[in-house]
């Protein structure tokens, strides 16, 4: 047994009276001990004017005790087990937990009122938004405020009248007395309704997990029950991937031999879950405990599903919040309707999984992609259900969401831009018009004229509306629909249009009237997909005609690459009148090299500092950001940049280059750069792993001193290898930028050879890394930028041009 004990704390007075507790417990069980109470500073105590998850969550209350723990400087630390990080440093854990006291949390105030009935615009004052999002729900016309500090910093605040009540633990208002203090009313809030943080009520102490002595004695002082409702909670948290500061509450009891827990979640910070379990009676009691938190972990983190639109074709016609939702999934299912564009929105560690049908291809009939979108939210997953339109519109997005509310999955719907009047207005047709049509109808024309026998649209009734009939689909079904509107008594002379791929490249229209449509429609070799619409309106197409008529018009292009180089050769290739398929093929990740610290740590020995890529610049800055390495320590370095790219990245950080060579390769960077090199300069080369030795061995020939740092490499981006062999068929030019593109292309492409597409390179360095894979570059790039490739199909597209008017004069 330990004589003499060293208790850790922090400093402020209900930290010293749970202490004063634990201790008294010591003593109880072992009189003869001295016991020695260590005040301590923590960083959580010492910063009062943020929330706790601006600078690191609860965890900021323990680290400094952990640190005098290992360090043996003191034998034991007493903690609130709601203040506890999931993970304790190696040779430290929970050593003793003591009797639970009150879980609940009160609702304090001056006048009595109760959350519920405080007035519109009362201010609330709580630091944690498990508390927020509660009260929210008891009272959603209150203002809800941060307060820090210790109890009695926050009472004061409250007596001062900075708030109209405020939340606090009514474990720590009775172990300090203050809930016999005159002035103050109370409001226990129902800890089954207002649920508590995991481990409120309950004190930790932590201990070294070697310290055999001190083990034996916490012993004495354990309550076997606390320590199984701790677990219970804990082991939620653990589960859900939260931590004591994650908006989520646990609450576990014993009744008999059951345990009963509640639990809240709120998944996303956004969609809030609670949920209630109990156990049967178990002979291991820590088992079953922490089995019940990982169970009732599961009900309220089932995944969502997000039935979104994307739009008619046209990426850039995504809704905003379609868009924020598709970057946040886990997974993504999606059909070819969608812009595959949308596929270089999502995370770099999400799943792509394709439910449309392509020829040859096996496809998801519609209750297999049913299940799978239950299957992989009750994984917990936040899943995006991408669909061409939207999503309620002939989508079946109301029979998945059917589905998954029977099924108990939490689904959102987002609407998207609907072909039905998107495509009519990019070829020229407003659906309604003043003059034309008051109304428009739209219809599918899949069903065809029956439908198990019986008759699905009414085409008497339609054949009389005045309004534009608008039919989804159906372009084989187009004889059957024209001949009934007709036989019904439409006029044969009305209007109408079959719009082919309307918001894409491949956008192409047939325009005729009733009688005429069919045989125009196979004329001129319409293919699905395809809407038809009829009406006077289509009379319009021509005067509205406002799609295309720019150089690159007509054109698809598959841009592959890093995202970076995507991001900033697709808008110039639109700004043309192309349309653009944002296609990463690879993608960046950021390398963490001892080399790296080392450059930075004698950066004042280094004259030029190069950089290659836009993408080394961001992994630059964001290495000097987690190092807090200050951009002054750079006054004395000139940088070097390759390409305009890399050159208006380092601006967007504030820094200017001294150095840009004219053509875009190494071998320029070289020639610009050697011959002005003095002896005494040494150089930074911060650039990919898989960078060619160019630049450096131009370098050492000139014997000037340079080291050489790999800032990142290069991955290539397999989940995208059944989209991109769909994809190569349908584009006329696929451009590279960069050795790593082809590369990733010629291993996921099947047969690359077979292609129609024109292959287009950013610069010799690629065209020759293409030649080696054994793949011909139709054109190369004489300016080694992105305009430089826009110009290059713009000449090419010229060249062809030129070439069929030559044909068509001979």
């Amino acid at each position: 047994m330990k004589k003499n004990i060293r208790i850790g704390t922090r400093k402020s007075l209900l930290a010293l009276v749970q202490t004063e507790i634990v201790k008294d417990a010591l003593l109880r069980a072992f009189p003869e001990a001295e016991i020695e109470i260590v005040k301590i500073d923590t960083k959580g105590d010492q910063m009062l004017d943020r929330s706790l998850t601006s600078f690191g969550g609860k965890g900021v209350f323990t680290v400094e005790l952990e640190a005098e723990l290992l360090s043996g400087a003191i034998d034991i630390a007493v903690h609130s087990a709601k203040d506890m990080p999931m993970t304790f440093p190696k040779g430290l854990g929970i050593g003793a937990v003591l009797s639970r006291a009150d879980a609940r949390d009160t609702f304090v105030t001056l006048n009595g009122k109760k959350l519920a009935e405080l007035a519109p615009g009362s201010v609330v004052g709580t630091s944690s938004l498990r508390r927020e999002l509660q009260i929210k729900e008891i009272n959603p016309e209150v203002q809800v405020r941060m307060l820090r500090g210790n109890v009695q910093t926050r009472l004061r605040k409250l007596k001062e009248g900075q708030y109209d009540g405020i939340i606090l633990a009514a474990a720590g208002i009775e172990r300090l007395g203050y809930e016999k203090e005159d002035g103050f009313s109370y409001e226990y809030l129902d800890p089954e309704r207002f649920l508590p943080a995991a481990g409120q009520g309950i004190l930790a102490v932590e201990s070294r997990t070697d310290d055999a002595e001190m083990a034996e004695m916490l012993a004495a002082i354990h309550d076997d029950e606390a320590a199984c409702l701790l677990a219970a909670e804990r082991e939620f948290l653990k589960t859900i991937g939260g931590s004591c500061n994650a908006p989520a509450a646990a609450y576990c009891r014993r009744e008999d031999e059951r345990f009963i827990m509640d639990a809240m979640f709120v998944k996303e910070g956004v969609y809030m879950r609670r949920a209630h379990l109990e156990t049967a009676d178990a002979r291991d009691r820590m088992d079953a405990a922490r089995h019940l938190g990982r169970d009732i972990a599961k009900e309220v983190n089932k995944g969502i599903v997000y039935l979104v639109g994307a739009g008619p074709g046209d990426e850039d016609l995504m809704t905003r919040k379609g868009l924020k939702v598709l970057r946040e999934a886990d997974v993504v299912v999606y059909d070819s309707l969608a812009s595959s564009s949308l596929l270089n929105e999502v995370r770099d560690d999400a799943e792509l999984i394709f439910a449309g049908k392509r020829s040859s291809h096996h496809f998801k009939k519609q209750y297999e992609t049913n299940q799978l979108l239950i299957d992989l939210a009750k994984e917990g997953k936040n899943v995006v259900r991408l669909k061409g339109g939207d999503p309620y519109i002939f989508g079946r997005g109301g029979e998945e969401g059917q589905e998954l509310h029977a099924a108990g999955v939490d689904f959102v719907v987002v609407p998207g831009v609907s072909s039905s009047y998107s495509v009519p207005a990019y070829c020229g047709i407003p659906v309604t018009h003043r003059d034309y049509a008051s109304s428009f109808h739209v219809i599918t024309g899949h069903e065809g004229n029956h439908k198990n026998g019986a008759t699905v649209l009414d085409y008497g009734t339609l054949a009389k509306e005045e309004g534009t009939l608008i039919f989804l689909m159906g372009l084989k079904n187009l004889p059957n629909i024209v001949k009934s509107l007709m036989e019904n008594g439409k006029d044969p002379k009305t209007p109408a249009g079959v719009l082919q791929e309307g918001t894409t490249a491949r956008q192409k229209m047939a325009v005729g009237t009733l009688d005429t449509i069919v045989e125009i429609v196979e004329r001129e070799g319409i293919k699905t997909p395809a809407i038809t619409v009829v009406g006077d309106v289509v009379r319009l197409a021509d005067e509205l005609q406002w799609y295309g008529g720019r150089p690159l018009s007509g054109k698809r292009v598959l841009v592959t690459g890093s995202r970076s180089m995507v991001d900033r050769l697709s808008p110039l290739l639109k700004e043309e009148g192309a349309e653009a398929i944002s296609f990463s093929l690879i993608r960046t990740e950021t390398m963490d090299t001892p080399e790296f610290g080392r450059a930075m740590a004698d950066i004042d020995s280094y004259t030029w500092i190069v950089l290659t890529s836009a993408n080394g610049v961001e992994c630059f800055f964001d290495k000097l950001k987690a190092m807090r390495k200050d951009i002054r320590d750079f006054k004395d370095v000139h940088f070097a940049v390759i390409g305009d790219g890399t050159k208006k990245a380092l601006e967007d950080h504030g820094i200017y280059s001294d150095l840009i060579p004219t053509a875009y390769s190494s071998r320029d960077m070289a020639a610009a750069m050697v011959p002005h090199m003095k002896p005494e300069d040494k150089v930074l080369l911060l650039r990919a792993e898989e960078a060619n030795a160019v630049l450096p061995d131009a370098l050492a020939a000139a014997g000037i001193d340079h080291t050489c740092v790999s800032l990142y490499h290069t991955v290539v981006d397999e989940r995208k290898a059944d989209e991109l062999s769909r994809l190569v068929g349908t584009v006329d030019y696929i451009t590279f930028a960069s050795s790593s593109a082809v590369r990733a292309f010629v291993s996921m492409a099947e047969n690359p050879d077979n292609v129609t597409a024109k292959y287009i390179s950013i610069g010799p360095v690629t065209t020759k890394t293409a030649e080696n894979q054994g793949l011909h570059m139709d054109k190369t790039a004489a300016v080694y930028t992105a305009q430089g490739i826009v110009d290059t199909i713009i000449e090419d597209v010229r060249e062809e041009k030129a070439a069929a008017k030559g044909d068509a004069a001979r």
